[in-house]
């Protein structure tokens, strides 16, 4: 669907709700009016919600992102694979041996991530890729200690820190960090914007990026979003 169709099909599909009474009559009819601006923040924010949604398992299908092809292929150009070497200094860790790196900006959701050896010590298994294990700050305190939980040949741990930032301990040195992630979508813009308003930091006129088959969804939720925002009883 072109954003030319998104705007028009809006607009008809908006204003198709009106109050219909027994007799099959039209009471009080009332024409909902969006600028395109507007209806660009109502499209924007029905993708994002879908995104979640089929992320989690919270949508029709019943399943996340992980469990099923179709999911999958709904969120596919959104898949992005990072790798990084650059090492960020500045910051203090819960070990000596914490190393920090920067996620992407428009990172959501991680699905996959690894950490590349880089440790003379470890001879033959020098360069050897290993899982990066996401944990929470009470469960490394618990589990650090731990040869088989914690930080060892086989598995460093993720703690996140904020702004962007993560932590990850290793017992031995890493040279790169991968991670493969669920991105933020662009937004839906339907026309290029004033110089004073942007949507995620977009003001130019931008397609939807997503599979084509879920376009129809979007602006059924962008609709449902802007009936509530401007007149609360309608679409009940």
């Amino acid at each position: 669907m072109t954003i030319e169709e998104f705007s028009n099909e809006f607009d008809t599909l908006l204003n198709s709700y009106a109050t219909i009474n027994q007799f099959g009559k039209v009471e009080n009819p009332a024409t909902i009016e969006l600028d395109e601006y507007e209806k660009s923040v109502f499209l924007t924010k029905a993708q994002e919600e879908i995104v979640i949604d089929l992320y989690s398992g919270k949508n029709p299908l019943g399943d996340s992102f992980e469990k099923t092809e179709e999911v999958r292929r709904y969120l596919s150009d959104l898949i992005k694979t990072y790798t990084t070497t650059d090492k960020k200094v500045g910051y203090v860790g819960l070990s000596k041996t914490s190393i920090f790196f920067e996620l992407p900006k428009d990172l959501w959701f991680i699905t996959y991530e690894s950490a590349g050896l880089e440790d003379s010590r470890l001879g033959c298994m020098n360069g050897e890729e290993i899982s990066v294990i996401p944990v929470t700050q009470d469960d490394y305190f618990r589990i650090s200690k731990n040869p088989f939980r914690g930080a060892n040949k086989r598995r460093a741990l993720r703690l996140d820190i904020g702004n962007g930032i993560v932590e990850i301990v290793s017992e031995y040195n890493i040279g790169r960090y991968l991670v493969r992630y669920v991105a933020r979508p662009e937004p839906i813009v339907l026309t290029d914007l004033p110089d004073n308003l942007s949507i995620n930091e977009v003001s130019t006129k931008t397609e939807c990026k997503l599979n084509p088959v879920i376009h129809r969804a979007i602006l059924e939720k962008a609709v449902q979003l802007a009936l509530i925002s401007k007149a609360p009883n309608a679409g009940k």
